[in-house]
């Protein structure tokens, strides 16, 4: 990781949680479109897992 990337990380983490959530819609917007390729199904099952423990 670049410093400037890391810098931009550490700005990140001190912005407010409101506006962190505002920025990570923009930067969404922005960014390239992003093929990961085809998930498999542990993959699907662990992103799920992750999903549902942060709602918890």
């Amino acid at each position: 990781m670049s410093g400037q990337t890391a810098r931009l990380l550490e700005e990140f983490e001190a912005l407010p949680e409101d506006e962190k959530r505002v920025f990570t819609v923009e930067f969404l917007r922005r960014a390239v479109p992003f093929d990961s390729g085809p998930l498999d199904d542990s993959e699907i099952a662990a992103a799920a897992d992750h999903l549902l423990a942060n709602l918890e």
